[in-house]
């Protein structure tokens, strides 16, 4: 497909029929790397829309599809969706398609009342980066080693983690380290503050492995639990989230001194907020765009080398 000046971009909400041309799509750009496995199969990328799982736009030029983006609706976090698998086809950059799909689902995600839409951002893809502080996106997080990259064979690529609040989402008002003040006080600034109340329930702790990651959740931390996870293998890649309340600082403290480095924060279902901590990665010279990125690497540096 030639790209002229005079491209005119429409954006569309997915139809079945469009399946199998986005399927195509994700390959055109990734080859077989990306990943996420659904976008290779049509009746996948057809279920997840169908089961609201996913809530796809695509663009077009000459009423080609060119363009794609989801609204990605997680069970964990219903008050929050993950705006994700946006990809343009070679022939149709500069068009601003990914900045023009990224509003139309966010302000899709505003309608529906969410509370915010987050996003995973490739730190070795700068644009990806720069597409989301062009849609207002402020950086909450950083997951170092997170995926296999979708753009070499091997390695791994390191995520940025951005949060847009479509809804007043204050962090709760903590006694955080000197270490964390660097990247929390950002957050606190852009998120506003409010006193810490007790973290809702949930189950006390849960363990799931995703790919080559270990990912566990402590919404009730306990002294047993913090112990039992400081002393999780080494040589494994962990990430921890900690619902935050008042205990949340002392018991990511206690990690802290067993290896584990600081990550930054993650929404919780309810106007929550969880608390990140990683463990098991390799140090690496990143490209971020950001302040918050920025201070949140060094912080892995210095925890590597402890």
């Amino acid at each position: 497909m030639s790209q002229t000046p005079q491209a005119v971009v429409s954006i569309r909400d997915f139809a079945p029929s469009d399946a199998a041309n986005v399927s195509a799509l994700f390959r055109a750009v990734y080859g077989d790397r990306y990943v996420y496995p659904d976008v290779y199969l049509p009746s996948m990328i057809h279920h997840n829309n169908e089961q609201q799982l996913w809530q796809s736009s695509v663009a077009c030029v000459d009423g080609a599809i060119v363009g794609h983006a989801v609204l990605w609706r997680h069970p964990d976090t219903p008050d929050c969706a993950e705006l994700a698998l946006n990809v343009v086809h070679p022939s149709a950059r500069g068009l601003g398609i990914a900045t023009i799909l990224g509003r139309h689902l966010c302000q899709l995600a505003g309608k529906q009342g969410l509370r915010c839409v987050t996003i995973k951002q490739v730190s070795s893809h700068g644009q990806s980066q720069r597409l989301a502080q062009t849609l207002g996106f402020h950086t909450v997080g950083l997951l170092l080693d997170y995926v296999a990259s979708p753009f070499a064979s091997t390695g791994r690529e390191s995520i940025v983690l951005g949060c847009l609040p479509l809804q007043a989402s204050p962090l709760p008002a903590l006694s955080w380290p000197p270490a964390c003040r660097d990247w929390i006080a950002p957050m606190e600034r852009h998120f506003g503050t409010q006193p810490a109340v007790p973290a809702a329930q949930g189950p006390a702790i849960v363990v799931a492995s995703q790919e080559q990651r270990i990912e566990v959740s402590l919404n009730q931390p306990s002294a047993a639990h913090l112990s039992e996870v400081a002393r999780m293998p080494t040589g494994r890649l962990i990430y921890v989230k900690l619902a935050l309340d008042r205990r949340a600082p002392a018991a990511m403290q206690e990690l802290h001194r067993a290896g584990f480095a600081y990550a930054g924060v993650a929404p919780r279902f309810g106007r929550g907020w969880y608390g990140l901590m990683q463990r098991g990665y390799e140090e690496q010279e990143l490209e971020l765009c950001c302040p918050v990125s920025r201070a949140l690497h060094q912080g892995s540096l210095r925890a590597a080398l402890a």
